[in-house]
């Protein structure tokens, strides 16, 4: 068997979202292998929160922005007393000072920066320098991802191509209220279920169009959506506007929301852009059929007529109607859903472990750090 290595993971978001879930996976994972970590994260964190509660050793960041000297200088000295082989920086917070704070430290470990999104770099010296220069290599979730990195500059050798992955069993329900219950949902209403964050990229207007394009063609469909974010005031004032807040609920926050797919008889997802879209693939491994917009990577898990139906980005008629067509062709809906349960085995979290670990060990062997000689 390899040795162990040590890595030390940065993530600066406060709450949680995909990319947090994804570290979580990683580093669940990797403990079972037996290699040390730390994770670097802000205080009052969720995910701090979630690793003390796990038994993972925490270490506290004052973050405050890019341009704070003391994000440097407290992660320089957590490198330098705990002399990591590997400093993997989850968030574009926390890339730019983990590739600076490394390059304080002797004998230098390797940088990896995680990409999960597919917006374009910012154009000025210090962010091409971030994603460019900084790490030694970094990660691009999905195909559409390295296309954007390549498209901005960042050289081909420096860029590694690791999907994300998923537990491919669907969790417990969460705590509290049946999803039915939680919409008031008639007996024999369909349900249609969306996890996202609400975020600009996410075009949760569209969400929203696209429900009240389905409402006259099937006025006792419940909508839920599951997802925190600083809009939600302002959509669910939309929600208002046009007379849905019987049929289209957005829930807010729910912790394990993955576990409300066997409810659901259609996941549907509006997004824009997209790196990925792990909660696709949740779906998916649920057996539940998808209808999504055709936004960043999501044409990389859902094959049209294939494993699910895509619409058009932005376009709320042509996404109600793909909901439309699931709902009422249930043999398409269970031939789409068979078929992309097969398809989502290949982003198995199993297989995501194994190529970032494969990728951890190419690194430090190239930087001359074997397992363990850092702390010699």
């Amino acid at each position: 068997m390899s040795p162990p290595l040590s890595i030390l993971h940065c993530d600066f978001r406060l709450s949680w979202a995909g990319g947090q879930n994804q570290l979580w996976l990683l580093a669940q994972g990797l403990r079972d292998r037996g290699h040390r970590q730390w994770i670097v994260t802000r205080p009052a964190s969720e995910m701090a929160r979630r690793a003390r509660a796990a038994g993972f050793d925490v270490v506290e960041h004052p973050y405050r922005g890019e341009i704070d000297p003391r994000a440097y200088v407290s992660l320089r000295r957590a490198i330098a007393a705990r002399r990591p082989e590997i400093v993997h920086a989850h968030d574009s917070h926390s890339l730019m000072p983990s590739a600076v704070a490394a390059r304080l430290v002797r004998p230098r470990p390797a940088v990896i920066g995680h990409r999960r999104v597919d917006f374009p770099i910012r154009g000025h010296a210090l962010s091409r320098w971030k994603y460019g220069r900084g790490p030694d290599r970094l990660i691009a979730i999905s195909r559409r991802v390295r296309d954007v990195l390549l498209a901005e500059g960042v050289p081909a050798e420096r860029i590694a191509l690791i999907p994300s992955g998923i537990a491919l069993e669907t969790p417990p329900a969460p705590d509290g209220p049946a999803l039915r219950a939680r919409l008031d949902a008639p007996g024999g209403a369909p349900v249609v279920l969306t996890i996202a964050t609400l975020a600009d990229y996410k075009d949760h207007p569209t969400l929203v169009a696209a429900a009240a394009a389905l409402r006259p063609r099937d006025p006792m469909t419940r909508w839920a959506v599951c997802g925190a974010g600083g809009l939600l005031d302002g959509i669910r004032d939309e929600v208002t506007r046009r007379g849905l807040a019987e049929r289209l609920r957005y829930l807010g926050y729910v912790a394990g929301a993955r576990g409300f797919l066997p409810e659901a008889d259609v996941f549907c997802l509006s997004s824009r852009t997209e790196g990925l879209g792990t909660s696709v693939l949740d779906a998916m491994a649920a057996g539940v059929p998808v209808a999504a917009t055709a936004g960043g990577g999501i044409p990389e898990m859902i094959e049209h007529e294939v494993t699910g139906l895509l619409a058009p980005v932005g376009d709320g008629a042509a996404l109600a109607a793909a909901v439309d067509r699931l709902l009422d062709d249930p043999s398409l809906a269970r031939r789409l859903a068979g078929a992309a349960r097969e398809r989502v085995r290949a982003f198995d979290a199993e297989r995501m472990i194994d190529r970032t670990e494969a990728l951890y060990r190419e690194l430090a062997a190239r930087r001359g750090l074997t397992p363990g000689s850092v702390d010699e």
